[in-house]
């Protein structure tokens, strides 16, 4: 008899919790900069829109200016595309905090490439590990268009801020942000 109540009482506690993360769903976390070399970047703080994968990693898709219209796309990047000496050479001394991605140059990805390296023609980020309530810290590298390998451009630290959990369809882009949001 207790086995079966036990039972019971698991199976309605599984059915009555909210619904977990599952591979593909995607989610924006939001950031505020906590560091000189953060707030040097922006002022609003930083979104990141990644997508859950099916062993409980993260694919970063995109990075947003908080507030702002800027966004960038990003790409898991090879630590090939770096050039000679990779992320030992660019990093000297420095641990890499997490995977590599590369700032893509369309649309607004150029104006962020600048931000994070001037002078750079591509860059790439590091970004540490995306979890609620977790801070997070970028490494930012770099490569001018006469450069054969990357350098360290940047150490920026950001402070958890929110989380959202997005539709499973994209947007129309008509709900899109195209403007500044007023200020108070």
């Amino acid at each position: 008899m207790w086995t079966s109540r036990a039972a019971l009482i698991a199976c309605l506690t599984f059915l009555a919790s909210p619904p977990m993360a599952q591979a593909g769903d995607r989610f924006i976390f939001t950031y505020d900069p906590a560091s000189p070399a953060a707030r040097t970047l922006t002022d609003t703080g930083l979104s990141f829109q990644f997508e859950k994968g099916l062993l409980g990693g993260v694919r970063v898709q995109r990075i947003i200016q908080t507030g702002e219209i800027g966004s960038a796309d990003l790409k898991p990047a090879s630590e090939a595309e770096l050039g000679g000496g990779g992320l030992r050479a660019a990093l000297g001394d420095q641990r890499p905090v997490g995977p590599l991605y590369e700032i893509l140059s369309k649309d607004e990805g150029m104006s962020f490439v600048h931000a994070v390296c001037p002078g750079a023609q591509r860059a790439w980020l590091l970004i540490g590990r995306l979890d609620r309530f977790q801070d997070l810290k970028l490494q930012a590298v770099g490569r001018g268009a006469k450069d054969t390998a990357a350098h360290a451009c940047s150490s920026m630290n950001f402070s958890f801020r929110s989380d959202l959990r997005l539709p499973d369809q994209d947007l129309p882009e008509a709900h899109l942000p195209r403007q500044r949001l007023p200020s108070d």
